[in-house]
């Protein structure tokens, strides 16, 4: 009979250890029992369901000691989990015959193992058997060998066990292997009992006693106690416990690879800080970019105010714009952030969608699933040596959880990523380094070229209005499908504006918009900033050239026939080419800003004539004046905040402390 496994202290307690046994009649001990036959009118043994919970306090009797243990049972998943405590030591153990493999955790360092499942792991004699090499599970009533090979099991009587009406069987077992001999007496609800779920007859108590040999006698008693059916809700007790790895555990399903482009919504969670903090996240990889809105820890150097940092892969710089007041500093990307990866020890460059989630250098395993949020996730786990910088000798570990796609489904539009939820990171519990990365409003369309807008950059001397024309019959297909059109008409400026030995950078280009003149002629605005400062340490950076040569350039393409608005019917799938017409770039005079010409009204343009009346030629003259006053006044204002015509930066100073 196996009874314990010793690892410097108690730690494995066999369940029903009596049960697993070959039948000797002959051989039995008859002072322990002999063995009955049932009787006609005896009541049927009870059957038990396929997928239970329930938890077992095992007093071993004869050794003065007590284990307790959670156990969820579930034959259609083909998996036994278990949680013990014994002598102070607390496990998890996984017994998977999906996978031939039995898991174990201490529960209170996260330090799992990993073996083949089979007749060496502890309890596989109870739980299953070997057909072959393969480890099969047992059902309920073969595990605790109801009527197995051919030992009878006789109804006693009716009796009180814990102030609970039981029904009594029992059963004598012999295990020659060890010469033991042993009684196991059976207790479960009797009909008519109420139980806590309304379940019929559930077990109550087993009671194994007998002898090993002639002169080692046991007694143990096991007591069953909130055994109920019920669906899979919270942690999921068939994994490891939340950020345990086990190395060599077989993953049953791959990890979603993400998109190019996405944008959400997070809070990031440390437990040992009490912090909870939000941010705004967007990466393009098409374009190289990336955006944070955020507020700083720190005051300094911007202050505890909510900002917004948009990353330029292209140039290598980062824009910073306090957001309530639209001071702007420009300075190179720092590494430290999401989207940054070190190129090389000088540059650095944006991350892969695989970087930016931590999917490379690691193998995931696919775990299961577990709820977070009151959502359903598939979650995979890996381990990493390589955070937060790579030889810092320290192992964390990475759960991903992701909606399943019963939850994925009811969005607008599939996603092809998938739907995360959180992502949860440790370095184990003595560390102290913990995270929660709870994801929100996840959206995998790309994020419009607006949401990287850094104008607030740029003073009115560094920006220019253009508008071109598109002849053709395109406006359903422009009205119906405007955002994908902006960026077609965005990729056609930057490819225009850059050469072999010059970049464009897509930053520079906002404010796209298309009106329908007469007939079926498009006409394209938009707004082109001025170069970035070169301050960048990026791998692909090239030199930009000023407004002056890029408006040139654009020019010779749509002059040229080469200035092509390629993008495809969402409704037929069909490419189309949209080629500007020649000769139609020109600049305008759009006033687009408040804030520099403060006498115009939002969203007004001056006007290329005067209109008929009385009144004329005093409007225009008073709109000279205006005009002047206006120019006037944003060159006074900004040579009091320094001179700065420029990307402006922040000095040292609190901003918080400002009287401006």
């Amino acid at each position: 009979m196996e009874i314990f496994k010793m690892a410097g202290m108690m730690r494995y307690l066999p369940l029903l250890v009596a049960l697993c046994a070959t039948v000797v009649r002959c051989q039995m001990d008859t002072s322990v029992c002999m063995g009955q036959d049932p009787g006609p009118n005896d009541p049927a043994f009870p059957t038990l369901p396929t997928a239970f919970d329930t938890h077992i306090e095992a007093n071993i009797n004869n050794r003065a000691f007590t284990t307790d243990f959670h156990m969820w049972y579930n034959l259609s998943q083909n998996i036994v989990g278990l949680e013990s405590t014994s002598a102070g030591v607390r496990l998890s153990q996984i017994y998977n015959f999906n996978t031939s493999q039995y898991l174990e955790t201490n529960r209170d360092t996260n330090q799992c193992t990993n073996s083949p499942l089979g007749t060496n792991s502890p309890l596989f004699t109870i739980l299953g058997t070997m057909n072959g090499n393969k480890p099969t599970m047992r059902t309920p009533n073969q595990m605790l060998r109801f009527n197995d090979g051919g030992i009878k099991t006789k109804w006693v009587n009716t009796t009180f066990v814990r102030g609970i009406k039981c029904n009594m069987w029992t059963s004598c077992y012999y295990i020659q292997a060890t010469q033991t001999t042993a009684r196991v007496d059976w207790f479960f609800s009797a009909p008519g009992w109420t139980t806590s779920y309304l379940i019929p007859q559930i077990p109550v108590r087993a009671h194994v006693y007998g002898k090993a040999g002639a002169k080692r006698p046991f007694d143990h008693v096991y007591d069953f106690a909130d055994f109920h059916i019920k669906p899979f809700s919270g942690r999921n007790h068939y994994m490891t416990p939340q950020g345990a790895f086990c190395s060599g555990e077989k993953s049953l399903k791959a990890l979603p690879n993400p998109t190019s482009a996405f944008h959400f919504t997070a809070e990031i969670v440390s437990p040992s800080s009490y912090a909870v903090t939000p941010i705004k996240e967007y990466y393009n990889d098409e374009l190289s970019l990336g955006r944070y809105d955020y507020v700083p820890s720190n005051a300094r150097p911007y202050g505890m105010v909510p900002l917004t940092e948009v990353h330029d892969f292209t140039t290598g710089v980062a824009y910073i714009t306090d957001q309530k007041r639209g001071n702007c500093t420009a300075i190179p990307i720092e590494v430290s952030m999401f989207d940054v990866k070190m190129a090389d020890p000088s540059h650095v460059r944006i991350r892969t969608s695989k970087e930016f989630f931590y999917f490379d250098k690691a193998a995931y395993i696919y775990e299961g699933q577990r709820v977070v949020r009151g959502i359903t996730c598939d979650v995979w786990i890996a381990q990493r040596n390589d955070w937060p910088t790579a030889g810092s000798g320290v192992n964390t570990t990475w759960e991903w959880y992701f909606a399943t796609p019963t939850y994925t489904e009811t969005l607008p539009d599939k996603l092809q990523f998938g739907n995360p939820v959180m992502m949860y990171m440790t370095a184990g519990a003595n560390t102290g380094i913990t995270y929660y990365y709870n994801i929100y409003a996840y959206d995998e369309t790309r994020p419009t070229i607006w949401s990287y807008d850094i104008s607030k950059c740029f003073n009115y001397t560094s920006r220019r209005d253009f508008s071109f024309k598109i002849p053709g019959n395109y406006r359903n297909l422009v009205v119906g499908n405007q955002e994908e059109f902006r960026y077609a008409v965005l990729r056609a400026i930057t490819k225009a504006g850059s050469d072999s030995t010059h970049t464009l950078s897509a930053l520079r280009v906002y404010n796209i918009q298309a009106d329908y003149l007469s007939g079926s002629v498009i006409s394209v605005t938009f707004t082109l900033l001025d170069k970035a400062p070169q301050i960048g340490d990026t791998t692909k950076q090239k030199p930009e050239n000023d407004l002056n040569t890029v408006a040139s350039k654009i020019s010779a393409a749509i002059n040229g026939g080469q200035f092509i608005v390629k993008i495809r019917d969402p409704v037929t799938n069909q490419p189309n080419q949209m080629v500007a017409q020649v000769n139609s770039l020109a600049q305008t005079q759009r006033i687009t800003k408040v804030s520099y010409y403060r006498n115009t009204v939002p969203g007004t343009t001056t006007s290329t004539g005067s209109s008929g009346g009385v009144m004329a030629g005093l409007g225009v003259a008073m709109l000279v004046v205006f005009f002047i006053l206006g120019v006037l006044g944003t060159y006074f204002y900004y040579r009091r905040q320094g001179g700065a015509f420029g990307p402006k930066r922040f000095d040292n100073q609190d901003i918080t402390e400002s009287t401006s």
